[in-house]
């Protein structure tokens, strides 16, 4: 097995597009186009992807790559979507070489990832989950008001803790949040007034607006820890993650009428199809309930 080299998001050097003579060389350059969340997560894919393949991506075959995308589906280790981010990983890198002209041919076209389920309906939660899980936090400040922006807002976690005072903007009676989305997109994020008198109430820094009790930025690990206790507490079952509370969001807001094209600019999504899909979010749910029976 050939050993890879694969630059981290902290490692990563960037070339000019014409000095990339080495795969680590042209991972560098590609990765350095990504936001920095998710750098760690693509040079961990194309790492497996290369250890597997064991050759150069000049030398590369498309049966190579075929028989990877096997392995990952025979493993039955990952979820659909989780091979459908490994394998557009990857494929993104060979675009990118033969875009460069790094690859003489990107073998990555002729590969299609699977079409992941919607799994949506068994990671959300319902409107009584959510008050109780958020009244667990009660006794804790900064925890209930992470969880708030979270669900209220739509927030990812990694917005929420790379939150920092400048972002925050008053806006009537409520306030507006400049928040760092996927791909260093910015957005504004409306909050709502109590939510926002609530932020004002925390101890102010000279930078982030969640710390920890060393006094500093809270981080993303600590936030995927807190809600998986305060979801226990709560009696709430499943492996719950702060996403859940984004997903119950775009839930709840299209069963309230929110409109689609607003959702899609409230949680920064790059295509209306990603937000769409929380519209078959209810499996148990449909048009006909509107329908007088007959």
């Amino acid at each position: 097995m050939m050993k890879t080299n694969v630059p981290s998001s902290s490692s990563a050097m960037v070339y000019a597009v014409s000095d990339a003579c080495t795969d680590t060389q042209l991972v560098s350059i590609w990765l350095a186009g990504k936001s920095k969340t998710s750098q760690n997560t693509y040079a961990s894919h194309i790492k497996q992807f290369l250890e597997y393949v064991g050759k150069p991506l000049k030398e590369l075959k498309l049966e190579d790559m075929q028989l990877w995308v096997s392995s990952l589906e025979n493993s039955q280790r990952y979820k659909t979507a989780t091979l459908k981010l490994k394998i557009n990983t990857v494929k993104s890198l060979l675009t990118f070489g033969q875009k460069v002209g790094y690859l003489q041919f990107n073998i990555g076209s002729a590969v299609k990832p699977p079409n992941p389920k919607n799994e949506l309906s068994s990671r959300m939660l319902s409107e009584t989950e959510v008050t109780t899980l958020i009244e667990k936090a009660n006794q804790n400040q900064r925890d209930r008001i992470i969880l708030k922006l979270m669900y209220v807002c739509g927030m990812r976690v990694s917005e929420v803790v790379g939150l920092n005072w400048r972002d925050l903007v008053p806006n009537n009676n409520g306030g507006l949040a400049i928040v760092l989305g996927k791909g260093g997109k910015t957005r504004v994020v409306l909050i709502p007034e109590k939510l926002w008198l609530d932020i004002q109430q925390l101890p102010k820094t000279d930078d982030a607006v969640f710390i920890s009790r060393k006094k500093n930025r809270i981080s993303r690990k600590t936030v995927h820890y807190m809600i998986k206790q305060y979801a226990k507490q709560a009696g709430i079952n499943g492996n719950v993650s702060p996403h859940w509370l984004r997903h119950s969001h775009a839930t709840h807001s299209i069963e309230r009428g929110c409109n689609l094209h607003l959702l899609q600019q409230s949680l920064g999504h790059s295509n209306l199809s990603i937000t769409s899909r929380y519209l078959h979010a209810r499996p148990n749910e449909g048009s006909s309930q509107f329908i007088q029976d007959i």
